[in-house]
């Protein structure tokens, strides 16, 4: 896998911040949340935001009668966690097997 092509965590954290926040979370809310995480803080979170909106993972949009954004997860970026979780299932269950064969009969 190419360096450009992994995610980070805190592009991670971000993506499951928005799932969280279920399209009703602006910045100020992601960067409340976030504020709480001990993730590395580089680069900005809005530059993260827009790169991940740019991927496609993320969309952002106005909420009608107000000024402030908000952020959704796109279909991309709901797959894409599914498949983190997936990946952080099988990666415990692999460590039970080899655990479980490594034990003394």
């Amino acid at each position: 896998m190419e360096e450009s092509s992994k995610i980070t965590q805190l592009e991670l954290l971000l993506l499951q911040l928005v799932a969280k926040g279920k399209g009703n979370w602006g910045w100020y809310e992601l960067a409340n949340a976030l504020s709480r995480r001990d993730v590395p803080r580089e680069p900005d979170m809005m530059t993260v935001l827009k790169k991940l909106d740019a991927d496609g993972l993320l969309k952002r949009y106005v909420q009608p009668g107000s000024p402030r954004d908000r952020w959704e997860l796109t279909a991309a970026g709901m797959i894409i966690l599914q498949l983190i979780d997936e990946l952080e299932y099988f990666k415990k269950r692999v460590q039970e097997l080899e655990k479980k064969q490594s034990a003394p009969a």
